[in-house]
């Protein structure tokens, strides 16, 4: 009987020990670039394996080094695994961003294992771009600009082209062909390394032998190990959509410039310029714009458009064409409502489309300043000293400088016009990485400031210039506050910046200074009138806007609208309880036709109707 008992503790022991050879130590990793250069994960999100050896629950995966690839040691059984060989599992991840909730979207993975292993790092969806150089086919769908016919294919044959940082941005370099007639334009490119996030657009010269880009912003394609298709149509239009011709008028009053001194309309030109004219002023029919000799300072140009997508988003710009150049190389406005962006416009096929009439970078009379006005800037530059936020973080010895995105402000300033300036440097006497200095427009300059932050390296030299790209808000824009018009607040210090590496900056443009709004009715300061009064509009005719003056010697609820021939109401200018004073609106009828219009006031008792002639 004891040797029967030794026996079975024997084979216990035995059986117990090969139970414990059966735990498997495996070590996953996972290459998490793209998802994170892509936004789809952060840093402060989860990665995880899951797989049958955790009965597909998670095991989270960690990034020690910072290197992108998570990684982690699981301990399973081998029992959990299929037919007691196989483990299959796939990579997760809880991005608020991520696509298949998470989940990698290719089929399961599956490896047969017959003891401890360290994994090859793999890439999350076998998605990889280890640097290499890949394969990239382009192709553009041209049918639009071929239903069109701005795209020919004889007698002389339109040429399409992509251009981008991977070329040089040529215009030449890289030309795309359609061999087999389908409209589809295309080009392979290998010298494209693998993890390059390339910005592109695609181009054509047209029947008229200028070059037509498409609007911006740029286009971006991340591309990957291997071949990759980078497909689209022009414009990203689609081209079975409604076409339809059409006029549209484009309006910018000069004023500001000329009371700046920079612009000086018996020398220099001025144009606009948008996709609808290869984005230059080589069509003068359909670029330079036309003094209106009833009020020199307004400048307007109406446009024809054929065959065009109905409704379609278009961009656009003015553009000032300086007989000398000096001091001012760069004649594209920077409009202060798009923080540096395109001016936009929806086409409508009309015959008579009319643009909102806008004041040359958005600078309006308001802004002038007859004295010089400093404001203080503050930015927080944490983030520059974060490795998780900068490619290459802040050091002790590195400089902080403002660096103005605007080239009117840099004509006025009389500072170069470049991305790296050192006029205004701001810096950190606290230790409290929020970075201090001031800008002091002289006199006779503008309050409105467009601008980024760039860093000046001790170390090297080389400067690093927060993201910017060519979209809308790609700049800040700040004001000194305003109590009225050309009154400002000084001292005054701007609210806290924050150092970004995104490309739109909305959350840090103003629209307006703060405490006046330039588009607001105006108080004209001349003292209590003693009776009410109803002025002509001037000028008159007018096209489009017009200034209307009133008085009232008394508070009173004040009702000023513009009616039309058949005694409709058209406009509504000011309608709300007012302080005694005179007062001036300047209305813009750029939505409205040619034709005679009457504007009437209501005030208390009093009410008087006048005429006015909109001649376009």
């Amino acid at each position: 009987m004891k040797k029967l008992t030794v026996l079975v503790l024997a084979l216990l022991v035995v059986a117990w020990s090969g139970s414990m050879a059966q735990t498997y130590k495996v070590t996953f990793k996972v290459n998490m670039k793209l998802e994170l250069q892509l936004g789809k994960l952060t840093t402060a999100d989860k990665v995880s394996v899951r797989g049958n050896f955790n009965d597909w629950g998670e095991t989270q995966m960690l990034d020690a080094d910072g290197d992108k690839i998570y990684e982690v040691q699981a301990s399973f059984d081998k029992a959990k695994l299929t037919d007691g060989k196989t483990l299959a599992f796939k990579f997760f991840h809880n991005g608020a961003k991520a696509t298949n909730t998470g989940w990698e979207s290719i089929n399961d993975r599956k490896i047969d294992i017959t003891g401890d292993k360290v994994l090859d790092v793999l890439w999350y969806d076998d998605k990889g771009a280890s640097g290499v150089n890949a394969t990239v086919n382009f192709v553009a769908n041209m049918k639009l600009p071929l239903k069109q016919g701005d795209l020919v294919k004889t007698p002389l044959p339109g040429k399409v082209f992509a251009a981008g940082d991977f070329n040089g941005w040529s215009t030449s370099a890289t030309e795309l062909k359609d061999d087999d007639g389908d409209s589809l334009y295309t080009a392979t490119v290998d010298t494209i390394k693998s993890g390059t996030t390339i910005n592109y657009k695609f181009l054509y010269s047209n029947k008229s032998n200028g070059l037509v880009w498409e609007n911006d912003p740029n286009k971006t394609a991340l591309i990957l190990d291997g071949t990759n298709k980078v497909e689209r149509f022009f414009n990203d239009v689609n081209p079975n959509v409604q076409l339809k011709d059409g006029t549209v008028s484009f309006y910018v009053n000069m004023s500001v410039l000329e009371q700046l001194k920079v612009y000086n309309a018996a020398n220099d030109g001025l144009q606009v310029r948008g996709g609808f004219n290869g984005w230059n002023g080589d069509d003068k029919d359909r670029s330079w714009m036309i003094q209106d000799f009833l009020a020199p300072a307004n400048w307007f140009l109406p446009v024809g458009f054929v065959k065009t997508e109905v409704p379609s988003v278009n961009q656009y710009k003015f553009f000032v064409a300086k007989k000398d150049t000096a001091g001012w190389p760069d004649g594209w406005e920077r409009p202060l409502s798009q923080g540096g962006g395109n001016r936009e416009f929806t086409f409508e096929g009309k015959a008579n489309q009319e643009t909102a009439a806008v004041f040359y970078d958005d600078v309006y009379p308001g802004y002038f300043m007859s004295a010089a006005g400093t404001i203080k800037f503050r930015v927080d530059m944490k983030d520059a000293f974060d490795p998780t936020k900068i490619a290459v973080v802040m050091k002790a010895g590195d400089k902080v400088y403002y660096i103005s995105e605007q080239p009117l402000f840099c004509k006025v300033m009389g500072w170069r016009d470049s991305d790296n300036q050192t006029y205004a440097e701001l810096t950190d006497a606290d230790g409290d990485k929020i970075y201090e200095g001031s800008v002091t427009m002289k006199a006779g300059g503008f309050n409105a400031f467009e601008y980024r932050y760039g860093i000046l390296r001790a170390a090297d030299k080389s400067w690093t210039v927060e993201t910017a790209g060519f979209g809308k808000n790609a700049y800040r824009v700040r004001f000194i506050a305003q109590t009225g018009k050309n009154k400002f607040v000084q001292p005054y210090t701007a609210p806290t910046d924050k150092w970004t590496d995104k490309e739109d900056k909305s959350d840090q443009v103003e629209k307006f200074p703060t405490g006046y709004d330039p588009t607001d009715i105006e108080e004209l300061n001349t003292g209590i009138p003693t009776k009410y009064s109803l002025d002509q509009n001037y000028p008159n005719p007018f096209n489009p806007v017009t200034k209307i003056k009133f008085s009232i010697p008394a508070e009173e609820n004040v009702s000023l609208k513009v009616f039309n021939v058949l005694g409709q109401e058209v406009a509504t200018l000011v309608n709300k309880q007012m302080k005694a004073g005179s007062y001036s609106f300047d209305w813009n009828a750029s939505n409205l036709s040619s034709g005679v219009y009457f504007y009437r006031i209501e005030a208390g008792s009093f009410n008087l109707t006048k005429k006015m002639l909109l001649l376009k």
